[in-house]
Parts: structure tokens; C-alpha cells; sequence
């Protein structure tokens, strides 16, 4: 009787479970449908399926392959044994700094580590083996939500060094796949904010916004109706990051040029409606990319300066209008002086070329011209 082996999907489901159980971050959750192929040997091609958790430069991953047809396996006599090579990971990867042209994300570099399983089933045995693999490869972003992936794998039968003396030959593998961002944890997939009407969500404590955040936010209020400008960083013009370096320099802030590198500075929050307060700042996937920035404002409102919408603006993420952004979120950041009340510099080690550095347009539904609060 043909023995089945356990199906890969199985595998992928109960190991990112676990996973999703273990992080309380409401890690981006990405799906990935692969073929991985063994250079080195003369079996044929296999197709897999990957789930992974990332949050932030890190991921966990879980996934399975199997052959894409039986084999026949030629013994000493005439009679041929019908198997079925089958196999499972899970891997931690980092992602390294990505690839930038022309203001566009072109590629992301990854390395990973991880335990595997492979085995061989046919009707008369099962020869399974346990080890470990590692690797790199690299992701190119083909929109938010799609990108293509290659990558190189060193795969060990056992629990060794590859240098050891016992080691035994590894075998590699090269695997290449599309990726598709399904969202952040959780049921709805998304980061959706609920506000009672006629309340301000601030934080779990149900504290008002702080002195500096209302102050950030005046400021910035001061600058509703300012046209949009490609490159702008002044009240002639400003596009989204020049305006949030504009208004936290008011405050002597000094954040980074772009909005994916102000995305790495002050403290990371996660994109949760009772963590995020007025005066966070809220970052957005476009073109492949972080490569749009916005100040939560508060009562479910953000204050940015959109392409789409004219200028620097209000908009209300409860809008159809305000759903691009909140399908869009990937990441919030937190922008707080030292506890002297000093001058905070945190545009240090960033390109300040103003010419080079801006960020471009948004893509989110466009604001009639008649109207733009």
C-alpha cells in the first residue's frame, strides 16, 4: 500500500500558526508559490508553496515542496518502484539594505538559516532525513503587493559544519517564486483604525496628545492649501517627506530626506489603532517601496502633503479615499526630543541631497479639483 506522504501545505499551516501565536506584532504575512530545482543532480523540478512572517528587516518562513511527478526508481530486477521526493523548511531570514533606481526599490538582498526535512516515499518505504540549509537571495518588488524572488540553497543531511571532517556533501538547490503580500496579521488582513465618533484614539492609557505632538501638529495645520511639489522641502511646495522634515525642523527635529529613511528613525511602533497617537508618523508602501510618509493627526484623520489630493491635506481614513493609505500602511514610527528637551539631529548618515533623495508622487484616488479640504 502506497504510503502518502505528509503534505507540505500541512506543514506550512501548523509552523507559521505556531509563529503567528508567538508574535504579538501583527507581522506583514506574505505568501509565495515556488519551483526549486537541484542543479547538482538528475532529479526533476519541484514545486512548493512558502509562508512567511516578517516584521521589519526580519521574517520567519515555513515551507513545503513536493515532486511535480512520480519517479521510477530501476532496481536489479526488471520491476521499477514508483516514489514520490517530497521535503519541508523553516527558515529565519533577514532582509539586508535594499537596492534603490530611480527613487524605486530594484531589488532587496536576503540571507536565511534554517532546519529542513526531506524525504522519499514509494509503496514500499519511506527514507526520511533531517538537517539544516542555508542561503541568499534576492526579492524584486513588481508593485505594494507582488514581487519575484530567486534564491541559492546549501542544503546539509546532517547536524554539522560544512567544514567538519565528517561533514557530508551538500547539496544545492535554487529556488525561484512570486511573492504576494496578503497584509498584516490578523483577521481582517489589514490595519483598520475604529474611532468613537467625536473621540481622538491617542493610546492604551486614553491619555491626550502630548504638548509636542500638539504643537507638531499646529504647525503642520498651518500649511493646509500648499501646493504639491516634486522635490519641494518649503512652503513654495512641499511632496510628503519634504513636508514632515519641513514641520519637525519647526520643532528642531532634523529627520532624514526621504520618507524610507525616516522610516528608520525614532522608535517603531506597531501599526495598531491603540498604540498609534497624534504626531506618529504613518509610512506607506507605493511603487515597490516605502515612498510616502504622513503625521496621524488624530480622530482618524492623517495631514500630508498627497500628489492625488492637490497639496498638503486632511484625509479621513474611513474615506474610500483614506482606504488606499490604510491598504497601503506598512509601518509607524515614533519622532520624540531627547528627555533634556534638546535638538534632536537623527539625519545623520543619510543622503541629504535634496535633488536625489525626494520622494514621488502617491498613487491613492485622486481629489476632485473642486474640492480639497
Amino acid at each position: 500500500m502506497l504510503r502518502i506522504p505528509i503534505p507540505p501545505v500541512v506543514v506550512i499551516v501548523s509552523v507559521a500558526a505556531s509563529l503567528s501565536a508567538a508574535g504579538a506584532q501583527q507581522p506583514d504575512v506574505s505568501l509565495s508559490p515556488f519551483v526549486t530545482f537541484l542543479p547538482t543532480g538528475s532529479a526533476g523540478p519541484m514545486a512548493g508553496l512558502a509562508l512567511s512572517l516578517a516584521d521589519g528587516p526580519l521574517a520567519l518562513r515555513a515551507s513545503g515542496h513536493l515532486s511535480i511527478q512520480d519517479r521510477n526508481l530501476q532496481g536489479a530486477t526488471t520491476t521499477a518502484e514508483t516514489i514520490r521526493p517530497w521535503g519541508a523548511d523553516a527558515d529565519a531570514v533577514a532582509y539586508l539594505e535594499s537596492v534603490s533606481y530611480r527613487e524605486r526599490v530594484a531589488l532587496t538582498p536576503y540571507v536565511f538559516a534554517g532546519l529542513s526535512m526531506s524525504a522519499v516515499d514509494s509503496a514500499q518505504f519511506r527514507l526520511l532525513r533531517q538537517g539544516w540549509s542555508y542561503g541568499g537571495g534576492a526579492m524584486v518588488p513588481l508593485g505594494s503587493a507582488l514581487g519575484i524572488f530567486g534564491e541559492w540553497r546549501w542544503r546539509m543531511s546532517k547536524f554539522v559544519m560544512p567544514d567538519a571532517h565528517d561533514a557530508p556533501r551538500t547539496t544545492t538547490e535554487i529556488r525561484v517564486g512570486a511573492t504576494f503580500h496578503i497584509g498584516h496579521g490578523g483577521e481582517t488582513g489589514r490595519a483598520v483604525p475604529v474611532v468613537v465618533s467625536g473621540e481622538s484614539l491617542t493610546s492604551d492609557d486614553g491619555s491626550s496628545p502630548s504638548a509636542s505632538a500638539m504643537r507638531l501638529l499646529s504647525t503642520a495645520d498651518q500649511f493646509v492649501g500648499t501646493p504639491y511639489r516634486r522635490g519641494g522641502s518649503s512652503p513654495s511646495g512641499f511632496d510628503a517627506s519634504g513636508f514632515v522634515r519641513f514641520v519637525f525642523g519647526r520643532l528642531g527635529v532634523n529627520l532624514p530626506r526621504r520618507s524610507s529613511d525616516q522610516a528608520r528613525v525614532g522608535d517603531r511602533i506597531r501599526t495598531d489603532w491603540h498604540v498609534i497617537a497624534p504626531g506618529d508618523l504613518l509610512l506607506f508602501r507605493d511603487d515597490g517601496g516605502i515612498n510616502h510618509v504622513a503625521i496621524y493627526a488624530g480622530g482618524n484623520r492623517i495631514i500630508h502633503s498627497s500628489e492625488t489630493g492637490g497639496g498638503v491635506r486632511y484625509d479621513d481614513l474611513s474615506s474610500p479615499r483614506g482606504q488606499w493609505f490604510l491598504d497601503h500602511l506598512v509601518a509607524a514610527r515614533r519622532v520624540q526630543p531627547d528627555l533634556r528637551g534638546l535638538l534632536v539631529d537623527l539625519a545623520r548618515g543619510y543622503a541629504s541631497d535634496e535633488a536625489n533623495n525626494s520622494d514621488g508622487p502617491d498613487h491613492a484616488p485622486r481629489v476632485s479639483m473642486r474640492y480639497r479640504p
